[in-house]
C-alpha cells in the first residue's frame, strides 16, 4: 500500500514537471510570436504599433527569455523620433524597469544615459508649457490693444466724416468773406486798411484761424508768434487724435514734432496763435478752467508753409495728402492777400528747427517753406 502511494506521488511529480515544462514552452512560443510581429512592424517603420507589440511581451511574459529585449525595445520605440505618437513618459517608465534587470556595465550605462536625457526633455517640456501660458496671456493683451486701436480708428473716421460734412458750409462762408473783403478793399483803396478778426475754418480741420486785412507794409502785430501748449506725447497718432478732439470742442488744435536730446521724439499739442503774450495768457487761463489744467503759453514764431491758395479744392487735396503722411495741418489767412489761405504745419522756436523739419516734408514730396506765423 505504501509502495503504491509512493508510486502515485512520483507519477504526479513527473506529470507536474511535464505540465510546467509544457506551459513554459507555450509561453515562449507565444512571446516569440509577438516579438516576430513587433520586429516586422518595426521594419515597416510602424514604430508606434511595434512598441505596443513589444509592450505585450514585457507585460504578459516576464518569465520568458524575450522579456529583457521586449522591455528595452518598448522604451526605445516609444521615444523614437519617427514614432507618430511619441510618449516620453512611457519610455522613461520602461527604461527604469530595464535598469532593474541584470545588465552588463555597457547596457546599464546606455540605459542610464537615456533616462537622464528623458528627464531633461521632461524639464524642457515643463518650461515650454510655462512659456505657452505666458504667450497666451500676452496674446490676450495684444488682442485687447488691437480692439482699442480699432475703436480709435472708427472714431477717427467718424470725425473725418463730420469734418467733411462741415466743408460745404465753410466753403460758402469763405466765398462770402472773400467778396466782402474785396468790396472793402476797393472802397478804402486810399486809406489804411483796418485789421479784421473773424473766425474761419479750413476744410476738414474745423480749426479757428484769424482773417487779416493788410496795410501796404507789414507791421509786427501782423505776426502770431505765441501759442498754447496743452499736452505732449510720445505717440504721434495719439497726439493727432487729441488735437482733433480739441477742434471738436471749438479750439484750433494742431501738432508739432520736437526732438529732445536724451528723450527722443515727442509730439506737442498746441491750441491757437496769438499776437502778444497777454492775449495768449488770457486764453490759457480759460483753457485751464475747462479741460486743460496744464495749458501754458509758449513762443513759437516759425512754422512750415506747405501751400497757399484761394482755391478751396486745392487746399483740400493738399490737406488730405498731408494727413495720409501723418501730418496735421492748420490754416491762416495770408497777410498780403486776404483771399488766399496759407496751409501750415508745426510750430518752432527757431528757424533752424523749422528748417530741419522742412527737410522731412520735402522727402515726402511736398514743397515746404519756413515762414513766420
Amino acid at each position: 500500500m505504501k509502495r503504491r502511494n509512493l508510486i502515485v506521488i512520483i507519477v504526479c511529480f513527473l506529470f507536474s514537471g511535464c505540465l510546467q515544462q509544457f506551459r513554459g514552452v507555450k509561453l515562449e512560443t507565444q512571446a516569440r510570436s509577438h516579438m516576430e510581429h513587433a520586429a516586422a512592424l518595426e521594419d515597416s517603420s510602424l514604430y508606434h504599433q511595434a512598441a505596443q507589440e513589444y509592450a505585450i511581451v514585457a507585460e504578459r511574459y516576464p518569465s520568458t527569455g524575450y522579456y529583457k529585449r521586449a522591455v528595452w525595445k518598448t522604451a526605445l520605440l516609444n521615444m523614437h523620433p519617427d514614432n507618430s505618437k511619441i510618449d516620453y513618459s512611457t519610455a522613461l517608465f520602461w527604461l527604469k524597469v530595464y535598469l532593474g534587470l541584470s545588465l552588463s556595465p555597457e547596457e546599464k550605462e546606455d540605459a542610464a544615459l537615456y533616462v537622464a536625457m528623458l528627464e531633461h526633455v521632461n524639464g524642457l517640456q515643463a518650461e515650454l508649457s510655462s512659456y505657452v501660458a505666458e504667450k497666451d496671456k500676452l496674446l490676450e493683451v495684444t488682442q485687447k490693444q488691437s480692439s482699442d486701436i480699432v475703436t480709435g480708428t472708427r472714431r477717427l473716421k467718424e470725425l473725418e466724416a463730420e469734418l467733411a460734412q462741415a466743408q460745404d458750409e465753410l466753403k460758402k462762408m469763405k466765398e462770402v468773406d472773400v467778396r466782402m473783403q474785396r468790396s472793402k478793399n476797393e472802397s478804402n483803396s486810399n486809406n489804411s486798411l483796418e485789421l479784421l478778426e473773424k473766425p474761419s475754418k479750413l476744410n476738414n480741420d474745423e480749426e479757428d484761424t484769424q482773417q487779416l486785412s493788410r496795410p501796404n507794409a507789414l507791421k509786427p502785430q501782423d505776426f502770431f508768434p505765441y501759442t498754447i501748449q496743452i499736452s505732449s506725447r510720445k505717440n504721434k497718432e495719439a497726439s493727432i487724435l487729441e488735437a482733433m478732439k480739441s477742434r471738436d470742442k471749438g479750439h484750433s488744435g494742431f501738432v508739432s514734432h520736437a526732438y529732445i536730446p536724451g528723450k527722443g521724439d515727442w509730439y506737442r499739442i498746441f491750441v491757437g496763435f496769438y499776437r502778444t503774450f497777454e492775449e495768449a495768457e488770457k486764453a490759457a487761463v480759460e483753457l485751464k478752467k475747462q479741460e486743460y489744467p496744464l495749458a501754458f503759453v509758449v513762443k513759437m514764431p516759425f512754422a512750415i508753409q506747405v501751400g497757399i491758395s484761394s482755391k478751396d479744392e486745392e487746399l483740400k487735396q493738399l490737406d488730405a495728402a498731408l494727413r495720409l503722411k501723418g501730418y496735421l495741418a492748420y490754416s491762416v489767412l495770408d497777410r498780403l492777400y486776404n483771399n488766399k489761405i496759407r496751409l501750415l504745419v508745426g510750430a518752432f522756436r527757431t528757424e533752424k528747427e523749422a528748417a530741419i523739419f522742412a527737410e522731412d516734408l520735402q522727402k515726402e514730396g511736398f514743397e515746404p517753406k519756413v515762414v513766420q506765423r
